[in-house]
């Protein structure tokens, strides 16, 4: 029987190899070993150490939150002076008085603390005039007495 006109075939059925698509296939396979074993020697080398590194921030110029602890650093207290033991009761709400310039002025009120004395604490960081300090004067006592259920 005769070869198909067009195939090529050598001396004793064996297939024409010479085209190069094999050698092609080759070539790939033997770049894909050689490129595994290197990525699988540096993965080694990556896990070969001994002593671990300290733990870096990914972002150094990222701010990290840390919340504030009651009583602590950044609490109630005013930031520069010492943490004092409040004998005043628990806290009732926090009085933010803003002023013509835009600042404002927080205070915590606790449970013990007087009408006069939470207005002097507010007029301490921002005077106010004689009528402006009378009128918070009223207020606050109005909001104690809410909160304190007297009123």
């Amino acid at each position: 029987m005769e070869a198909a006109a067009g195939w090529r075939c050598r001396p004793g059925g064996r297939l024409d190899m010479s085209h190069g698509f094999v050698r092609h296939i080759r070539r790939n396979q033997i770049a894909r070993d050689a490129y595994e074993r290197a990525v699988r020697q540096a993965r080694g080398r990556a896990r070969g150490r001994l002593t671990p590194t300290p733990p870096r921030p990914r972002r150094p110029d990222q701010q990290v939150y840390r919340p504030r602890r009651p009583g602590g650093p950044g609490g109630d207290a005013s930031p520069g002076s010492p943490p004092t033991t409040d004998t005043r009761g628990p806290r009732l709400f926090c009085l933010e008085y803003e002023g013509d310039d835009g600042r404002v002025t927080a205070v915590i009120v606790h449970q013990g603390d007087s009408a006069e004395e939470v207005t002097r604490r507010v007029c301490a960081r921002s005077p106010l005039e004689p009528a402006l300090r009378r009128a918070l004067c009223q207020r606050v006592q109005d909001e104690l007495s809410k909160r304190r259920g007297t009123g």
